[in-house]
């Protein structure tokens, strides 16, 4: 039996291709794609239909995450937050992990947004991974040549994904030939670059984060080097590496970008949105979102959101605050003037450092602030992610022959933008999807933290005595400790305390070691089913 006509009727329709809102919109939705688009009166609509008032909400585009970093428990956060399709930009969990991800949310398996992968980055080899313990090393694809870059990038299409990333530490010459092959394949690029005009020149259609901006606005190549590895490799935090920017060079980096016609995704919301006008508000909406027991989200979501103003607010001296506010100024001057120059702005959520799907929304109230005009930022989570990913004929906009994913919000965005994330109903695929908080659970599960995970431990004593205690095991893991961490004795939790970041102490009880043996020590985080690190071995002698 065919399923019936959908009509969604009645509201304020803001169909992101730009154009002036249609007040008193009709979309009808047939066979999961839009069949017509107008204002009442001027759409024909055919009998014995469904029909949706919604009138006085904004009727939107599907909203699209152009710079995901998916994980199990994001599905329903997702939905919820009305983002119908995320472009998960890989960095954690491996390529085949998120094909089975896409495979389910198409086949209706898992509950989550439809989902355009990259699978692991294509890198150079000697290359230490973007600050050490973040998560788990992040890896590259490793290659040398251009046979080897090119054999990369044909295994990447045969693979299933829909996007190449390439990371910084690939050489111009390289990216140029990954980009030539991944465009003869019908694949876009997205990179990271600390040279974004010669990335530009060598093809790639889109820019991710502001410090590769930022970096390549330094013209002097020593220094630019320097501030990008003392990043990485955590001696200067990215929240102060912005005020080394140079704002006198950004004009040469933007032009170059708009003549490519290369979009840029800023991503600012991840580091710097304690620093925002609207930080009250949105430290109330993620914390509606982690206190609601059906969203049933991991510690580590709470714990690293609210890091986030922590470090800055709370931690930070008034010169390292001061130097922050520098960068996040230089930050809102780049994205102002790359908008009035005509680039393509591209959003996205980047977590961890926040809360999948909400950062996204976030970042687009942070574009409005720095003075893109809200018509403009609701693209960069719709059609302009849609174009830049070669998937504009099939998304990103309300128009005929297009595949109907709708968000539906309470509120006007064009007055004030942070009605985006004010989710009402969604449309994906021409059904109405739930978009509540069930304390899903993902049947294919994360196999790397959400947060950092010390990938190997230091365990001190290393010897006790059967049946001895209690005693307190002191745990130290390069990477960052968290008080979110357990430590493992043989598979169960043992009480822990957060001592620092750089250690936990658990307490053996005597009953835990009742028996002479080799014992297992780990850390897991709490909430999250697999990720778990490298075994220290704790030995257990016999009682004299």
């Amino acid at each position: 039996m065919a399923e019936k006509v959908l009509v969604v009727q009645g509201g304020r329709l803001i169909d992101g291709t730009g154009q002036p809102p249609i007040e008193n919109s009709v979309v009808v939705i047939q066979a999961g794609k839009f069949q017509a688009v107008g204002r009442s009166g001027e759409v024909s609509i055919p009998a014995d239909v469904q029909v949706i008032d919604v009138k006085g909400k904004t009727v939107l585009p599907g909203f699209i995450d152009g710079h995901g970093h998916l994980e199990d428990f994001h599905g329903e956060l997702y939905l919820h937050l009305g983002i119908t399709t995320c472009a998960s930009i890989e960095l954690y969990q491996d390529g085949p992990w998120t094909l089975a991800q896409k495979q389910g949310t198409d086949l209706g398996k898992i509950r989550g947004p439809r989902i355009w992968m990259t699978g692991r980055a294509i890198g150079a080899a000697g290359t230490e991974h973007d600050a050490f313990g973040s998560r788990t090393s992040r890896g590259n694809i490793i290659v040398t040549t251009p046979e080897e870059v090119r054999q990369a990038v044909r295994r990447k299409k045969e693979f299933g994904c829909d996007i190449l990333k390439v990371n910084e530490f690939l050489s111009l010459d390289l990216v140029k030939v990954a980009v030539d092959e991944a465009h003869r394949l019908n694949m876009p690029v997205a990179a990271h670059s600390w040279d974004v005009v010669g990335s530009v020149k060598a093809g790639v259609d889109s820019i991710e984060h502001i410090w590769s901006v930022g970096y390549s606005s330094i013209p002097y190549v020593p220094a630019r080097r320097k501030l990008a590895e003392d990043r990485l490799g955590g001696v200067i935090d990215q929240e102060l590496a912005g005020a080394y920017y140079q704002s006198e060079n950004f004009d040469e980096v933007i032009g170059a970008m708009v003549e490519h016609n290369v979009a840029w995704t800023p991503t600012i919301a991840k580091w710097l949105r304690p620093l925002s006008p609207s930080a009250k508000r949105f430290r109330e909406r993620e914390n509606e979102i982690l206190n609601d027991p059906n969203a049933d989200l991991p510690a580590a979501v709470r714990a690293v959101t609210a890091n986030a103003y922590d470090k800055l607010l709370k931690r930070y001296t008034p010169e390292q605050l001061e130097r922050a506010k520098i960068g996040y100024e230089k930050a809102n001057e780049f994205i102002r003037r790359f908008v009035q120059a005509g680039g393509i702005l591209k959003e996205g959520s980047d977590p961890p450092r926040g809360m999948a799907a909400l950062l996204m929304h976030q970042a687009l109230v942070m574009d409005v602030e720095a003075g893109v005009p809200p018509m403009t930022a609701i693209q960069a989570a719709t059609l302009n992610v849609a174009r830049t990913f070669k998937k504009d004929k099939d998304y990103g906009s309300v128009e005929p022959g297009k595949v109907a994913d709708l968000s539906i919000v309470e509120g006007d965005p064009l007055q004030d933008i942070w009605m985006t994330q004010n989710v009402k109903m969604v449309v994906m695929d021409g059904k109405v999807v739930d978009i509540g908080f069930h304390k899903y659970k993902n049947p294919i599960p994360s196999f790397y933290s959400y947060q950092s995970l010390p990938p190997n431990l230091e365990i001190s004593p290393l010897f006790l005595t059967e049946g001895s205690g209690p005693t307190v095991l002191k745990v130290r893991g390069e990477g960052g400790m968290w008080p979110f961490h357990r430590v493992m004795l043989n598979g169960e939790p043992l009480p822990t305390r957060f001592v620092s970041k750089n250690e936990l102490e658990a307490i053996i009880s005597p009953e835990a070691i009742a028996k002479a043996g080799t014992y297992i020590v780990t850390l897991k985080c709490e909430g999250e089913a697999l990720p778990e690190s490298n075994r220290a071995h704790l030995v257990v002698g016999f009682k004299q």
